[in-house]
């Protein structure tokens, strides 16, 4: 490997060095009046050229280590370890990196499941029962290919006309006997999700009323995040397309497509904010210890500031992930919601970063 790959040098770039490479480093870092080998310079040249050769960096780092041991300085050796670790530690933090990232991290972590709780694992089924006017029931084969399509589940039976149905022979009008009968199909299967223990509720409207579910069934979930919301149709009798069936489907289609957004948006956050928290955690352990170490190993003014920025980043990032998400999801739902926390969460922890960092300076300015 070539000297200049390990200490930067721009002038001789384009020559290799083929003798002893180790030697001429260490040589460069040597003071000449003193003979002290500045282990820090070597260190840092080691560290930076990891980013663009680390297999040459770390046969590089090897030579080096051999080179003080052959050369008798186990002092300077010592130190060239503690210096290595050191600037890579330092490489670990961007410049531009807030403190308090994990309270960002943590506001895009509740965000994300607040969304998923708000937006239960949406299920569209469509249930036929058997009339007792026309002795039919099911759906034609048009009409099932198009709810499987569209992603809508199909009752796996067709059930039998409840009782209290009303047939040809009950003396009443067939318009009459229909809203009967309907109502007590869509009452039979209310009552048979609430006896499996689901949350019911019927003739509920949805989408801003563009639609009326006949049965919305919760069934426990011991995990809110991960509850599931059953909304059923009910048809009573034999069943194909028209215009009203095929909107009626369209609109269960479109509702199903946006669950699966916010719910992806969700997720997606939560993870964001599951990576950003420990990320941050290890950033901020890794600022303080710079800083500490800054002040002379003892708590100073370093110290002081950076844990100010650090409480100030946590807090703003924490609101900013929040209040981000509510604007997102207000201007472009799901898609938005994620954009908008992410942003949020980061643009909050440098706001508060520096509103941390500038209290302790006023504070500081009193005394």
């Amino acid at each position: 490997m070539s000297v200049q790959a390990v200490d930067g040098s721009s002038n001789v770039r384009s020559t290799p060095v083929t003798r002893d490479p180790a030697a001429e480093v260490v040589g460069r870092a040597t003071d000449p009046r003193t003979g002290q080998v500045d282990t820090q310079r070597i260190a840092h040249w080691v560290v930076e050229a990891r980013q663009s050769d680390p297999q040459g960096a770390e046969a590089a780092h090897a030579a080096i280590e051999r080179q003080l041991l052959d050369s008798g300085r186990l002092v300077e050796l010592g130190h060239y370890h503690q210096d290595v670790q050191q600037a890579a530690r330092e490489s670990l933090v961007p410049d531009a990196v807030p403190g308090g990232l994990w309270g960002a991290g943590q506001g895009m972590v509740q965000q994300g499941g607040q969304l998923l709780r708000d937006n239960p694992i949406l299920v569209k089924q469509w249930e036929p029962t058997t009339s007792a006017w026309t002795g039919k029931g099911g759906f034609t084969r048009g009409l099932t290919e198009l709810l499987n399509a569209g992603g809508i589940q199909i009752a796996p039976t067709v059930n039998a006309p409840p009782p209290g149905s009303l047939g040809r022979t009950s003396g009443v009008p067939s318009a009459v006997a229909n809203n009967t009968n309907g109502a007590l199909a869509r009452d039979a299967i209310a009552d048979r999700w609430r006896a499996a223990g689901a949350q019911v509720a019927t003739e509920v409207p949805v989408q801003g009323g563009a639609r009326v579910v006949d049965v919305v069934a919760q069934p426990p979930a011991t995990d809110p995040r991960m509850q599931q919301r059953i909304e059923i149709e009910s048809k009573v009798g034999r069943t194909g397309l028209d215009s009203g069936i095929r909107g009626q489907v369209a609109n269960d289609v479109a509702a199903l497509e946006a669950n699966r957004g916010m719910r992806g948006a969700g997720q997606l956050l939560e993870n964001v904010g599951k990576v950003a928290r420990p990320v941050g955690v290890v950033l901020d352990a890794i600022s303080l210890t710079q800083a500490y170490q800054a002040d002379g190993n003892r708590i100073g003014e370093n110290t002081g500031r950076t844990a100010s920025g650090i409480a100030g980043g946590a807090l703003g990032g924490w609101g900013g992930a929040a209040a981000g998400a509510a604007i997102g999801t207000a201007i472009f739902p799901g898609v938005g919601t994620v954009v908008g926390g992410v942003i949020g969460g980061i643009a909050g922890a440098f706001g508060g970063d520096a509103a941390g960092r500038g209290i302790f300076d006023t504070v500081k300015g009193w005394f």
